[in-house]
């Protein structure tokens, strides 16, 4: 306050009016001298009076100042200018970090925002390392490991000079200058490869297969590692499911080590093929070249010729009846293959009105249009008329004898005979002989048969007693005394010639003539069949099984050639009719030996002559009786409306009709 004592005040200019006038006044100041006088200008601004003041302040002007460091003591400072004080510290022992104060005149402290810090003169960048020991003896620093004291900002003992990677504690080399450091680096030496996430020992750049520890390249690119790839080179395979050397892809038979491939796509593999360029063959069983599918003769023995159709010459079935043709009586007929009785006329029929004439002992079977049937398949025959084949034709007009009335069925001495037909020349007449096509020479029984020697007496005796009574006209000569007059006396009394001149009270004896067409074999299944009948006819079920049964056992029988082709079909025909018979029907047959061939029985020529007789005896005109109507067995002439005619008796006049060769015939009446 300059009003105060000790101020010396003058007035250095007055402009009334202040500042409204001239500007007087307007700044103020304040200055002390180097004598320590205050000089202050100052204005009034009421009177507008720029005013002067001055006092002795009693400070001297000087240039040292005092700085206090702390608990370590105050040294005197020159100050050199506003900015800078130069002083000397003072002693310490240990360096330290102080802060510092300026004391003004009046003793007044004055604390630095800022800290200081003491060095050591030994270490002049502090950094604990002495100055001989530091690589940076001017800069503070914590390596270690390739400088001393140097910087190392991430702490991990190497330079920053020196560390490759300056800021990260965890790397300081990188071998391979590929930018990942040594301990990081699976391959610190390989700057192609840096990282094994699997662990297997090849780089992830390297490995195909970084996430999988079992693989590590793919040779063949095909996705599949060269450890799990059974064909590592081959793109187009990898896996061999059977192990047999061929890739699944390629296989046709992937879990079969015995096939491969299938040339020909049918299913079947080249190995096991026989036919591996050919879809529709495999097999061929007997090796004849021939496949299965296509062969008709599938067991031709081993190296034997075939023709197209796999057949041998032992083979061949030219007609494709299923007989073959060295057992085929007519080759190249389909509809006929066997002939029993010789005569050129096959045993099938073609004609269903037969089914119910034919005998079950007779071999053949109904086909529709079989040719040539013949109606008498066990006595050779010469008859051709009406399709009536293969039965006796005495006067050789091709009418049937059986068919054709006495009177009419006569010879005339011009041309022809009424001697017996011997085809073989065996002394036995065809209408008795049951072996006609015999080789020439043979000794032959009663039946024209080729007799076999046996040198079992009981045998022996058992076929004397058998010829005897079937009509063996053969000399007993092998039998003495009564016995041998007594056999003589009825093998006499069998024949023929001495059944004509026999009286009725001995015509008994021909009814004991045996049929003995029948071989041992046929008896024998026949009898058993039989027997099975007998035994199971209450259980028509049972029966069923066991007839079925025997039909596979006739079969391998006859397949194994321990029976005959004729046994088989004899017993094949009967066990069809049985299966298809009544209860009521087994019951009877059960015990009819006569159904099964096993009862003694006379032939046709008999039986006809007994009827013959018997109608005689009985008053019957059989004569008048035939001559009203023509024979059911005559078929007729058949018209475009389907009616049957015929002129009866020939060259009549008379006509009779039918509508089917079922019916019998009817008179017409014009």
């Amino acid at each position: 306050n300059p009003s105060s004592p000790n101020w010396q005040v003058s007035t250095i200019e007055n402009h009334p009016g202040g500042s409204q006038g001239d500007g007087t006044g307007e700044s103020n100041s304040l200055i002390i001298d180097d004598g320590g006088t205050m000089h202050v200008a100052y204005t009034d601004e009421t009177n507008g009076v720029l005013r002067y003041a001055t006092k002795s302040t009693g400070v001297g002007v000087t240039n040292e100042i005092t700085v206090k460091f702390g608990q370590l003591g105050s040294v005197t400072a020159d100050v050199i200018d506003d900015s800078t004080i130069r002083f000397t510290t003072p002693p310490i022992a240990n360096p330290g970090t102080v802060t510092i104060s300026i004391i003004d005149h009046e003793g007044v402290e004055h604390q630095l925002s800022s800290t200081f810090e003491f060095i050591d003169q030994n270490d002049l960048d502090d950094d604990g390392i002495p100055n001989a020991n530091d690589d940076c003896p001017d800069v503070a620093g914590t390596s270690t490991q390739d400088l001393n004291g140097c910087p190392d900002d991430d702490g991990d003992g190497y330079s920053n000079f020196a560390d490759a990677f300056p800021n990260d504690a965890n790397e300081w080399l990188d071998s391979d200058g590929d930018g990942v450091g040594n301990n990081e680096d699976a391959f610190p030496n390989d700057a192609s490869e840096w990282l094994d996430t699997d662990g297997d020992g090849v780089g992830d750049n390297s490995d195909v297969f970084p996430m999988n520890h079992f693989e590590q390249f793919d040779s063949d690119g095909d996705g599949v590692g060269d450890n799990s790839d059974v064909f590592p080179n081959n793109p187009s395979e990898t896996a061999d499911s059977d192990g047999d050397g061929v890739g699944d892809n390629a296989d046709a038979f992937p879990t079969n080590a015995f096939e491969q491939y299938d040339s020909d796509g049918d299913g079947v593999g080249d190995n096991t093929d026989a036919f591996p360029n050919d879809s529709s063959e495999s097999l061929d069983s007997d090796g004849d070249g021939v496949g299965d599918l296509n062969d008709l003769c599938s067991n031709t023995i081993q190296d034997a010729e075939v023709d197209g159709n796999g057949c041998s010459q032992l083979q061949l079935d030219s007609d494709g009846d299923g007989y073959v043709d060295t057992q085929d009586t007519f080759p190249f007929d389909s509809t006929q293959w066997e002939d029993t009785d010789g005569d050129g006329y096959g045993d099938n029929w073609g004609d269903s009105d037969w089914n119910d004439s034919r005998i079950s002992e007779w071999t053949g079977v109904f086909i529709a249009g079989a040719s040539q049937p013949d109606y008498c398949p066990d006595i050779a025959g010469n008859s051709t008329a009406d399709g009536y084949f293969g039965c006796s034709d005495a006067d050789g007009n091709g009418i049937a004898d059986l068919f054709e009335q006495d009177e009419t069925n006569g010879t005339d001495n011009t041309n022809q005979t009424e001697e017996s037909v011997d085809t073989d020349g065996d002394g036995v007449s065809d209408l008795e002989d049951n072996c006609p096509a015999t080789s020439p020479n043979t000794p032959v029984d009663a039946l024209g048969c080729e007799i076999t020697e046996s040198s079992d007496e009981d045998e022996e005796s058992a076929s004397v007693f058998q010829s005897l009574f079937s009509g063996d006209s053969d000399p007993v000569t092998t039998t003495v005394g009564i016995s041998a007059i007594l056999l003589a006396l009825f093998t006499l009394l069998q024949t023929n010639a001495a059944a004509a001149i026999l009286p009725d009270t001995f015509r008994w004896i021909q009814v004991l003539r045996k049929n003995s067409k029948l071989t041992e074999e046929e008896r024998n299944e026949l009898t058993y069949l039989q027997s099975l009948v007998q035994a199971y006819h209450i259980n028509p079920e049972e029966l069923a099984e066991e007839l079925v049964n025997l039909k596979g056992d006739i079969t391998a029988r006859f397949t194994n050639n321990q029976i005959k082709k004729e046994t088989r079909e004899k017993l094949l025909i009967l066990i069809e009719e049985l299966q298809s018979s009544t209860p009521n029907e087994l019951y009877q047959i059960a015990h009819n030996e006569a159904y099964f061939g096993l009862s003694e029985v006379i032939d046709a020529d008999d039986r006809t002559k007994l009827l013959e007789e018997k109608i005689a005896m009985t008053s019957i005109d059989v004569e008048h009786a035939h001559s009203e109507l023509p024979s059911s067995y005559s078929l007729g002439e058949l018209d475009d409306k389907g009616t049957y005619w015929i002129e009866w008796p020939t060259d009549s006049g008379t006509w009779y009709y039918r509508y089917s060769p079922e019916q019998d015939w009817s008179k017409f009446e014009s």
